[in-house]
């Protein structure tokens, strides 16, 4: 963590103020003057800067590994969010893992700790929070993680209570569609642990194809009313979090979750026409659970979790003639880990520390489809148990006079595991970090990893579908296919040959300012991939999958998964961080100690909860100001200077002066008489000023106030906070080889596998906000470039470059006392604005003459374009 400073300009002139004043309250009340004794010979006339180290905020991350992105909770109001869950959602480009496999949610921790899963933060609210902190993925392995996603870690306040409701209402610019949902929530943290309760409903009408301009694939265009884009459907959800102090450091919680969603689409017209519509109703319910208990074991931090969650489907879908088919499903997962990670031994340049997992996951699914009369059942089961292991070993370390070329660690890392109906999987790999500087670090690593298919795609039952709207290269038609989906028992296991070459830079002439960089190579052997898009590459690869009829038109295909012999892709990204406060006001002499008493920063709070009284929505209303003790304090200096005198226009001494002029004249150059500084400041030392004991080398009070109240709450006044984000992605390669004979696949160079086209070979994201006195704004942005599939009867399909815009703006009318004063229930509310897709921009699909192919376009594509929506939200 950054060490704050204090400018000792603004030192200097509260103390001198004070000098000049016999007593000067803080808030109207009198306070004692401490006085230091200074050790030091120096004056205190310079302008250097005293840097004291504040404490670490509790629960922040001991890890050899520099944050990549910290957030204090200005920074986190800044983005707008309610949720943890909305506020990795805005922090996704950040979030992102830099392995170059894209990946899911980042590692998520509370305090440092280990938690049971994501249903047990998702709904903390950001008001809640004091610090996030993101790491790289290596941290995960200290964690007891494979390094395939970054880390983030949540930092909680001490003390916080709130009661909130919020209401959201929105509808695509379009029309069609209106999207509703209210949301009750409760949090409470205290000294023994917290509470979070929390529940929603979800509301959204139906949006049709006749509510955009579309030329229907099938039918005519009367039958678009018997046709949806978006199903109308409704969603509940419950759930609730207790975490509960066993002891000082043991903690235990339990995390529980209900949702239902009930669903409605429209299929096309049945026997009475388009106002008798087919339909497909369908009822998804999810229970989900978990627990976890963590501590402290001397110096080794262990944890032990368990989940268990149960997801059921049933869906029913009108066919032609009256029947109906019927589809039920039930997927249950289960499992628990145990971990324990610590120091294991001190090692030549600091302790070498371990972590160990132990994990069983267990897998069940089940399912039945009823179709015209045929019953196809499903019954499938994996249980996985796994072993996992790190070890980091330090390398260089000046602190251990181990090298002067900063910190160097290295970590390694191993897992087995054994699905039971696949065979045994191997994986291992290799970090070093190198932190050059407190600013500058590097990171190389390697890893070899084997997975296996999923459970489905081994072994899900065959499953054919008509009427299924495909676009065929060959013809250069969209027509209506029957496909045959499920699984292949025949897949391998894939090989991960994965690189990775890191640089992190806190930019240290532009405080605020980071920069990072980080170069990816990937290489994967026999890959397990959905069917890909059939494209004449495909289609030689995998003849007998396709059927066509005698004029060749495109009838059947056999999509079930299949191996690629090999992908591989290469790429860099990189980005920069910035932010910073505006509006703040330093401390000015007149204003002393009165200005740096009244600012009480995340840090000091969380080093001092006991001082700090807050009311339910977490408003501060009380502050014990008494004098603490800092840990410690450091400063260093040089001080030079000359001094030259001489007399001039003086009559030399005779005989009878003897020497007493000359001493006259020294005691009026030299002595107690001399005048002060025209600023009104104490005199330098050893220039007739009161010795260092008299005036003082403190912060904020007379006599070295460093251990008083300026020197506890001392800061900026609030004001505002900016902040920006910008990265660019380069593929510099992307590969697939579908089997031995077929030429490669340059998916950068007009080959695809999938139906949205080839890779894109630039990708920039941008994210900004800026947060003042109650008001904030973000935008975010993203670009890409695009890509080409070569080939066809149609010539080249080009997917053109994309660049979207979404637009937040709110105002937290907590921030406004004036207002609220006015207008008091607007007091714990905030009310925010989101545009998403500001500029209503949707990628446009051609072939080669310039025609949008029925089944790409942009309703279909994109079917809600530009979406407004509006939030209240209120606490108690």
């Amino acid at each position: 963590m950054k060490s704050p400073s204090l400018s000792l300009r603004s030192a200097l002139l509260a103390a001198t103020a004070l000098a000049a004043t016999p007593a000067l309250a803080v808030d109207d009340q009198p306070v004692d003057t401490v006085s230091v004794q200074s050790d030091s010979d120096f004056g205190d006339d310079y302008e250097d800067e005293i840097v004291v180290t504040a404490p670490r905020l509790a629960g922040q991350l001991d890890t050899d590994f520099a944050a990549e992105v910290e957030l204090d909770e200005a920074d986190i109001a800044s983005y707008g969010a309610s949720s943890i869950a909305e506020l990795l959602d805005a922090l996704e480009p950040q979030t992102r893992s830099g392995r170059g496999r894209g990946g899911g949610r980042p590692v998520i921790l509370v305090n440092g700790r280990r938690i049971s899963g994501f249903g047990a933060v998702r709904n903390i609210p950001p008001e809640a929070i004091a610090k996030v902190e993101v790491f790289p993925e290596q941290v995960a392995l200290q964690y007891g993680y494979a390094a395939t996603e970054r880390v983030v870690n949540f930092v909680l306040k001490s003390d916080f209570r709130q009661i909130s409701a919020e209401a959201e209402a929105g509808i695509p610019t379009q029309g069609g569609q209106f999207k509703s949902e209210l949301e009750p929530a409760f949090m409470a943290i205290g000294n023994n642990g917290r509470l979070n309760l929390n529940a929603s409903w979800e509301h959204q009408t139906m949006l049709r194809e006749s509510d955009r301009d579309l030329i229907p694939v099938t039918g005519s265009i009367a039958d678009a009313e018997a046709r949806s884009l978006s199903p109308a459907s409704d969603t509940y959800v419950i759930d609730g979090t207790l975490v509960r102090g066993i002891d000082k450091v043991t903690e235990a919680s339990v995390s529980l979750r209900f949702d239902q969603t009930d669903s409605l689409s429209l299929l096309g017209p049945g026997a009475g026409g388009a106002g008798d519509p087919l339909r497909r109703d369908s009822r998804t319910q999810n229970w989900t659970s978990s627990a976890s208990v963590n501590g402290m074991l001397g110096d080794w931090r262990w944890s032990a979790t368990g989940n268990y969650s149960d997801a059921d489907q049933r869906i029913f879908t009108d066919r032609l003639g009256g029947t109906s088919d019927r589809f039920d499903s039930s997927q249950q997962s289960f499992g628990g880990n145990a971990n324990i990670s610590g120091s294991v031994i001190d090692g030549w340049a600091g302790p070498i520390r371990a972590s160990i997992t132990g994990s069983y996951t267990g897998l069940r699914f089940d399912s039945r489809s009823e179709r015209n009369g045929t019953i196809t059942v499903t019954d499938l089961a994996r249980d996985t148990p796994s072993v996992f292991g790190s070890l980091t070993v330090p390398l260089l370390d000046p602190d251990y006079e181990v090298g002067k070329l900063g910190r160097l660690s290295l970590t390694l890392n191993a897992e087995v595991e054994r699905p039971s109906d696949f065979s045994a999987l191997k994986s291992w790999g290799a970090t070093l970090n190198w932190g050059l500087t407190g600013n500058l670090s590097l990171l190389a690593s390697f890893a070899s990893d084997e997975a296996a298919p999923s459970m489905t795609q081994l072994g899900a039952a065959p499953l054919v579908t008509p009427a299924v709207t495909y676009y065929d290269f060959a013809t250069g038609q969209t027509v209506q296919i029957t496909t045959t989906t499920g699984g292949n028992p025949f897949l391998l296991a894939e090989q991960r040959r994965d690189l990775k070459l890191g640089l992190n830079w806190n930019v240290p002439m532009v405080d605020g300012l980071r920069f990072s960089i980080d170069y990816n190579r990937n290489r994967s052997l026999d890959t397990a991939n959905s069917f890909p898009l059939l494209t004449p590459e495909i289609e030689a690869a995998f003849p007998g999958r396709v059927v066509r009829d005698g004029s060749g038109t495109l009838i059947a295909l056999d999509q079930r998964p299949v191996n690629f012999d090999r992908a591989t892709n290469s790429q860099i990204r990189w980005g920069i961080n910035y932010g910073a406060s505006f509006g703040q006001k330093e401390a000015t002499a007149s204003e002393g100690t009165r200005t740096a008493s009244r600012c009480l920063t995340p840090e000091i709070e969380a080093a001092f909860p006991g001082r700090v009284v807050r009311d339910g929505s977490g408003t501060l209303i009380a502050l014990d100001q008494r004098p603490v003790n800092f840990d410690r304090a450091t400063n260093s200096q040089i001080r030079w200077g000359i001094n030259y005198g001489a007399s001039f226009g003086q009559k030399e001494a005779t005989a009878s002066e003897g020497t007493g002029g000359r001493a006259g004249g020294r005691r009026g150059a030299e002595g107690a008489d001399a005048p002060p500084p025209p600023d009104g400041s104490a005199a330098p030392r050893g220039e007739g000023g009161p010795p260092p004991s008299a005036g003082g080398r403190g912060f904020g009070r007379p006599g070295g106030g460093a251990r008083g109240p300026g020197g506890m709450f001392g800061g900026r006044r609030s004001g505002g906070r900016w902040n920006i984000s910008l990265y660019h992605t380069v593929k510099l390669t992307d590969k697939v080889l579908i089997g031995p004979g077929v030429p490669e696949l340059d998916l950068l160079g007009g080959s695809a596998t999938g139906n949205g086209g080839g890779s894109n070979r630039h990708l920039l994201e941008l994210d900004g906000g800026v947060f003042y006195k109650g008001f904030g704004a973000r935008v975010s942005a993203k670009y890409d470039s695009g890509s080409t599939i070569v080939g066809g009867a149609n010539g080249n399909l080009d997917f053109h470059d994309l660049a979207t815009f979404n637009l937040r703006v709110f105002a937290d009318f907590n921030q406004m006392p004036k207002l609220t004063g006015s207008l008091p229930f607007l007091k714990n509310s905030r009310v925010r604005l989101s545009v998403d897709n500001l500029f209503d921009a949707q990628r446009r699909i051609t072939d080669a003459s310039g025609v949008v192919p029925l089944n790409y376009q942009p309703g279909y594509i994109d079917p809600l374009g530009r979406y407004i929506e509006l939030q209240w939200r209120k606490a108690f």
